[in-house]
């Protein structure tokens, strides 16, 4: 049983190996990681920012962790047909070393190829692990055995015409594998683009994913995230997302779960300068015995700054969904708007969704607004829909797919949103 003991031996005993080849910094920075995860140990169901994922738990019983290159089959690519910058990881490591340059000026590509470069380095070692909170246990247990991931730098104006997309794929054969990645998106004043993270899993061991995803909005930049879950039911991920904006920045994220697997996704963002906007949309489909627990939290440090959340839930069978939502508004963030709503569909009483929006405000000059309904699908429009031929089956998965709209719409590629759009469709023909 892999205890917090056990993964600080399994590193010490294994510290020269994860460490070859990066600079003497990258490798320090491990150190403080390992002593967070030793003063605060692995959460459990009894801490409340984790109260619906048990994460020692999780990580319990053998698993391996390999911490040199290995050989995997190579994976059917993604979205084949759409342009795209692409960054693909697998188990946590790229799968082309170096970094690339888009026809625009973007540069792509390995996290450790960019923190061992010349060019790069002073930039990943002043912004990686800025953002991120190690005081939360998994991200320090990822910062403590990552050895790669991705990197994607928006030089001041640069306007993307085509998405930059990270890719992560994970496999394992027959044993049970941990693996960790953590990327870092660095985007400069007035900088415009579209960031895709997928993650993915194939074969028949189980996977443990431990991934942590860093970016820093410049002044009047504009980014757009889309993030989609789409593992199967022997994977588990638990993915910590930190947002830092600047002044007059607009951040969006719309992240989506259609896969079978465990997920614990938490979306930080600091608001740190005025006029800065933050977007979240998030959908989840559970079905089975599935498990997915999303956390965001928006920090408004400065006045002037804007907000809006919607996360939307379904959840059949015997599986657990649950939302906590968090708005924070500092002493100084005046004339701050921030709304956060979460709507959950029970597809049956076996089901169980927990939400918990909560505000903290200590500014006057507000207008802070949250809600949370967990309801079902609705008869009486079910009953109108069969009246003109429809099947209960077709009646209830087309209201279905009209509350989850409200999400995809949101995904900025035309290519990706019809693939979330297909995983979506096929997800409810299992629920």
């Amino acid at each position: 049983m892999p205890t917090k003991q056990n993964l600080l031996d399994n590193y010490l005993s294994n510290i020269d190996i994860i460490g070859e080849g990066l600079p003497v910094w990258f490798n320090a920075r491990r150190s403080d990681a390992a002593a967070s995860l030793n003063l605060h140990g692995l959460p459990t169901a009894k801490q409340e920012q984790y109260l619906h994922s048990d994460i020692a738990r999780l990580v319990e019983g053998e698993w391996e962790q390999y911490f040199v290159p290995r050989r995997h089959p190579a994976p059917a690519p993604l979205l084949p047909d759409a342009e795209a910058s692409r960054v693909e990881l697998m188990n946590g490591r790229a799968a082309k070393e170096g970094l690339r340059v888009s026809e625009e000026g973007a540069v792509y590509g390995s996290l450790r190829a960019a923190a061992c470069s010349a060019e790069y380095s002073p930039m990943v070692e002043k912004w990686l692990d800025s953002v991120a909170d190690m005081g939360d246990a998994p991200t320090a247990l990822t910062r403590m055995f990552v050895q790669d991931g991705a990197f994607i730098y928006l030089p001041a104006g640069v306007e993307m015409t085509s998405p930059i997309l990270i890719d992560n794929f994970y496999h394992a054969d027959t044993e049970a594998e941990m693996c960790f990645a953590q990327a870092l998106i660095v985007a400069d004043e007035g900088a415009r683009g579209e960031v895709i993270v997928t993650h993915r899993s194939e074969g028949e061991g189980r996977i443990m994913v431990g991934f942590t995803r860093e970016a820093v909005i410049g002044s009047k930049a504009d980014i757009r995230f889309t993030e989609l879950y789409d593992l199967q039911s022997n994977c588990s991920i638990v993915n910590n997302n930190y947002i830092k904006q600047m002044g007059e920045s607009h951040c969006s994220t719309m992240c989506c779960k259609t896969g079978d697997g465990y997920v614990r996704a938490a979306y930080n963002s600091a608001l740190t300068e005025r006029e800065a906007i933050s977007d979240v949309w998030a959908l989840y489909l559970c079905g089975g015995e599935e498990h997915c627990d999303l956390n965001l939290a928006v920090r408004h440090l400065a006045p002037d700054c804007r907000s809006y959340s919607l996360v939307k839930g379904a959840a059949a069978d015997m599986s657990v969904g649950s939302f906590a939502g968090m708005v924070y508004v500092a002493q100084d963030a005046q004339r701050t708007d921030a709304q956060q709503q979460s709507r959950n569909l029970l597809l049956s009483d076996t089901a169980r969704i927990y939400a918990q929006p909560q505000l903290e405000i200590y500014a006057d000059d507000v207008k802070c607004t949250h809600g949370a309904t967990v309801g079902q699908l609705d008869d009486e429009a079910i009953y109108y829909m069969r009246q003109r031929g429809l099947s209960e089956r077709q009646a209830r998965r087309l209201q279905i797919e009209g509350f989850a709209y409200d999400v995809v719409q949101h995904c900025g590629c035309e290519n990706m949103c019809r693939h979330i759009s297909e995983l979506t469709a096929a997800k409810l023909e299992r629920m």
